[in-house]
């Protein structure tokens, strides 16, 4: 009798739709745990924090109780909020195991990192490679543009990890080498010609500025005659001969000529190569990272 009465309750409990969890609700208050905030809760799920706190506090309503406390320090779990967290941690895993064992592994993590626009291409084909032979259920979204554009995303939280070219003199990341920035053409008598004729990948390409600083100090004039934020359509400008630009050396693809240091052009200074990861990165990121380390050594 005492069976029958337990299955009757288990099934009034399911079918009464009042009574049902949202598991969205769910991730949405263990991210806030885990990251402490409801802006790092929303750059893991990649929400906006508005939706966040919205779906919080539709758990909350569905509980009848306050599971968070928020300040504009960030987000702590209340008594009610340290008790219920287990538990929701406890159904989520068992969701996802039982998505795993009937439709195959699911994404634990997205990883979004940040790859300046002449790194993006072969040159980074191997971190990936490596990154997901020995990394499961970690989907990796690489975001491509220049360095000044890309640690803005990052100061966003808009992206996990990125990759930053800049001067020496201005490193302020974990450095993971040092580059010396060459020009390149593919002109005998380009680099003669005055005004100087340059191309960039971008608008707000982390050379521009120490090249136009580098030439107003040599006082030789320039003008720029192409940009559009790709990379084979500005080294097919310089292959043709109408431009030439400056580019990391070990960058420099086969067949481009690197002009010599006393042909007249200002000598361009060594740029670093530096690593940021975001404080709230996940493991997979971490794990990014430390194959992007192995990979500079």
């Amino acid at each position: 009798m005492f069976i029958l009465e337990l299955l009757a309750t288990v099934m009034a409990i399911c079918m009464s739709p009042s009574r049902t969890i949202d598991l969205v609700l769910l991730r949405a208050f263990v991210a806030v745990a885990q990251t402490g905030s409801i802006s790092g809760a929303a750059r893991q799920l990649h929400l906006t924090q508005g939706g966040i706190s919205q779906q919080v506090k539709r758990l909350e309503s569905f509980f009848g109780c306050q599971l968070l406390e928020r300040d504009p320090r960030g987000a702590r779990l209340t008594n009610r909020g340290v008790d219920f967290l287990p538990r929701a941690r406890q159904l989520l895993d068992l969701n996802d195991s039982v998505c795993g064992a009937m439709s195959g592994p699911m994404i634990n993590e997205t990883v979004r990192v940040g790859i300046p626009y002449d790194m993006a291409g072969s040159h980074f084909a191997p971190v990936l490679k490596t990154f997901s032979q020995q990394t499961e259920n970690v989907e990796v979204i690489v975001v491509s543009g220049s360095s000044v554009d890309l640690m803005n995303d990052f100061s966003k939280g808009l992206i996990d990890l990125t990759i930053r070219q800049c001067p020496e003199c201005e490193g302020m990341g974990e450095r993971l080498s040092l580059e010396r920035l060459v020009w390149i053409a593919n002109s005998d008598d380009l680099f003669a010609r005055r005004p100087l004729p340059l191309c960039f990948v971008t608008p707000t390409c982390t050379f521009r500025h120490t090249v136009f600083s580098l030439l107003g100090e040599a006082d030789i004039s320039w003008r720029v005659i192409f940009e559009n934020a790709s990379v084979d359509t500005t080294l097919a400008t310089v292959q043709s001969g109408l431009a030439l630009t400056p580019w990391l050396h070990s960058l420099v693809p086969d067949g481009f000529r690197i002009l010599e240091e006393n042909i007249g052009l200002p000598s361009l200074p060594d740029f670093a190569i530096e690593l940021h990861i975001s404080k709230t990165a996940g493991e997979g990121a971490l794990g990014m990272a430390e194959v992007i380390r192995r990979h500079y050594l």
